[in-house]
């Protein structure tokens, strides 16, 4: 559900901010992660890509 989340949020903040683009990496592996059943590994991936972006706030809150 957080990485469904989370691409819909790239949706909306990519237009209005390109920079959040380099957490795509970050996040496709967290899809790897997710896939291989690495589900802990997988969401530390997630909150490190939070912080990535959001030392402060997110420039489109997340969905």
């Amino acid at each position: 559900m957080t990485l469904q989340r989370l691409y819909g949020w790239l949706q909306a903040s990519l237009p209005q901010a390109p920079q959040v683009a380099g957490i795509i990496p970050l996040l496709v592996q967290a899809v790897q992660l997710y896939r291989a059943g690495r589900y802990d590994a997988c969401l530390a991936q997630i909150q490190f890509a939070f912080g990535v972006v959001t030392p402060g706030r997110p420039t489109v809150p997340l969905l």
